[in-house]
C-alpha cells in the first residue's frame, strides 16, 4: 500500500492503467476523471475509486467547474496555500492497494481490463468513506503502528465494498449473526483475538498475525471483532494504550515516559489519539490530575 498526496497539482495524466486498486479524496480544488470518454467532476471532501485495470485520464477542473479553495483541515491543519494564482489546480490524496491484499468480496477487480463485476462507483461523497480515507492516510504519515494501518485499510475497504453492493449509496444495515454455532465459534475467535490485543498491546501487533492465530482471514477478523466488540482491533488496541498512559501520566510519569511505556510510537503520537479520544492534551491530562 502507497500513499501519494498531491498539494495545489496543475498536473494533466493522459490516459492510463494501475495494477493496483487506487482509493482517494479530492481535499481541495475540484478533480477532473475521465473514464471510458465519460467525464467525471470530483470536488472537495469527495472520493474517488478506480479498479485494476481501468484505464481513465486525471486532470485539475478549469475555473468555474465547481472550484473550491476552502481545505476543510481534517487531513493536514496546517495546508494554508491559496489557489487564487494557481487557476487549474487542486489537491488530493490517492492510495494504491495491492490487488493481492484485497478482501475476497473485491477480489474480481482484478480482471485486467474487463468490464467491472461490481458496480463500483468512480466518485462518492459517502462521508464515511471519505473520514476513514483521511485517518487512513494520517496514520501512514505520521507515527503509527501495524495494527492501526491496516485495520483503518479494512475500515475502508468494508465500506468500499457496502458501496460496492448498493450502488455507491450507504451500505446496508449489518446482518444478524449465523446460528447459535456460528455465534460461538464467531465468539471464540474475537476472544482469542482480544485476549492477544490485551496481552501485547505495549509491543504491538499485525492484525495479519492475530488473524492467524484465530484461524481466520485478516478482513474476516476485522469485521467480526468491529461487531463483538463494538471497536475495530487498532481503536481497542488504542483505548489500552490510553488507558495504561492515563495511569502513568497519573503517576507522575514524563510525557515521552508515558508515551513509551504505554506502547505508542513516540509523544506526538500519543497526543494525537489523547486530542481525539479524551479531548485533552496528555500534557493537560497531567496537570489536571497532579493532585488528585
Amino acid at each position: 500500500m502507497t500513499l501519494t498526496v498531491a498539494k495545489a497539482s496543475g498536473a494533466v495524466q493522459p490516459r492510463h492503467v494501475h495494477d493496483s486498486l487506487v482509493l482517494g479524496v479530492v481535499t481541495a480544488g475540484t478533480r477532473r476523471i475521465d473514464v471510458g470518454g465519460t467525464e467525471f467532476l470530483v470536488p472537495p471532501d469527495t472520493a474517488f475509486v478506480l479498479a485494476p485495470g481501468l484505464a481513465h485520464a486525471c486532470a485539475p477542473a478549469t475555473p468555474g467547474d465547481c472550484f473550491n479553495d476552502n481545505f476543510n483541515g481534517k487531513f493536514n491543519d496546517k495546508y494554508d496555500d491559496k489557489y487564487d494564482d494557481k487557476p487549474g489546480c487542486c489537491s488530493y490524496l490517492a492510495l494504491s492497494i495491492r490487488t493481492e491484499a484485497l478482501p475476497p468480496e473485491l477480489s474480481k477487480l482484478t480482471r485486467w481490463g474487463m468490464p467491472l463485476p461490481l458496480p463500483v462507483p468512480v466518485r462518492t461523497d459517502d462521508p464515511a468513506l471519505v473520514e476513514a480515507l483521511l485517518r487512513l492516510a494520517e496514520a501512514m504519515t505520521r507515527p503509527a503502528g501495524a495494527l492501526e494501518r491496516q485495520s483503518l485499510l479494512a475500515v475502508c475497504l468494508e465500506r468500499l465494498i457496502g458501496l460496492c453492493g448498493t450502488g455507491g449509496n450507504a451500505p446496508p444495515p449489518a446482518k444478524p449473526l449465523a446460528g447459535m454455532a456460528g455465534a460461538d465459534k464467531l465468539a471464540e475467535m474475537v476472544h482469542v483475538a482480544r485476549a492477544r490485543i490485551d496481552e501485547g498491546f505495549p509491543e504491538g501487533m499485525d492484525l495479519s498475525e492475530l488473524a492467524e492465530a484465530c484461524g481466520v482471514g485478516m478482513f474476516a477478523l476485522h469485521r467480526a471483532f468491529t461487531r463483538v466488540v463494538g471497536l475495530p482491533p487498532h481503536a481497542y488496541q488504542t483505548h489500552l494504550r490510553l488507558r495504561r498512559a492515563k495511569e502513568l501520566l497519573r503517576g507522575g510519569a514524563s510525557l515521552s515516559e508515558a508515551a513509551l511505556d504505554a506502547g505508542f510510537c513516540d509523544q506526538a503520537h500519543m497526543t494525537r489519539h489523547f486530542a481525539r479520544c479524551v479531548g485533552l492534551s496528555p500534557a493537560q491530562y497531567a496537570r489536571a490530575h497532579r493532585h488528585a
